[in-house]
């Protein structure tokens, strides 16, 4: 079913950007306040970062598609207190149709096929490799507003939610554990 979700993006996608009149290229860069799943598993957000490109093909005055190449860290916090940390490593690439409602003001929505680059549970005496022990893919659905500024600067706040249960152990604790991270972003367009 993923694959086919996927493919499916990736046709969609690509059949709307050969109707695109111009192509904007940019680069973006942020915070991203990340957890896994939801607050009663008793996970902590974690603040970290994601950077990368963009490609905004823009079919309308109205409407654009735009795909990224983003590397982010995600996972979550355990203990502050204690610096105990979840620290995964992923490259996304997210696939978003964007819809400007007023001027340059706009809502993001679409999806994202994320690849775990590394993963690591990190406190102050340790650091212990978890690559071997997660999910290498990842999907995702994205929400989100963005805003440009003077045709250069863009401003955006988006909502990865998560719908890939990374732990692959969810049927012994019956518990899922899926990136949800907010990213509050700054980007420039060349």
């Amino acid at each position: 079913m993923k694959k086919s979700f996927l493919l499916s993006a990736i046709t969609i996608f690509y059949i709307s950007t050969s109707f695109a009149q111009d192509v904007q290229f940019g680069m973006k860069a942020g915070m991203n306040v990340a957890t896994l799943g939801s607050s009663s598993l008793g996970f902590l957000p974690r603040i970290a970062y994601h950077a990368g490109a963009t490609a905004e093909f823009i079919t309308t005055p109205f409407f654009s598609l735009q795909t990224e190449l983003v590397y982010s860290l995600q996972g979550a916090a355990i203990d502050r207190s204690q610096n105990i940390y979840l620290n995964y490593h992923y490259l996304n690439v997210p696939l978003m149709a964007k819809v400007y409602f007023y001027e340059d003001a706009c809502f993001e929505l679409g999806v994202q096929y994320g690849r775990q680059l590394k993963a690591v549970d990190k406190n102050d005496y340790y650091a212990q490799n978890q690559s071997g022990e997660l999910k290498k893919n990842d999907f995702a659905l994205l929400f989100g507003l963005c805003y440009t500024l003077n045709d250069e600067f863009t401003f955006g706040i988006r909502y990865n939610l998560g719908i890939t249960n990374t732990s692959p152990q969810d049927i012994i604790y019956e518990k899922r554990y899926t990136n949800r991270v907010l990213q509050l972003s700054i980007g420039y367009l060349f």
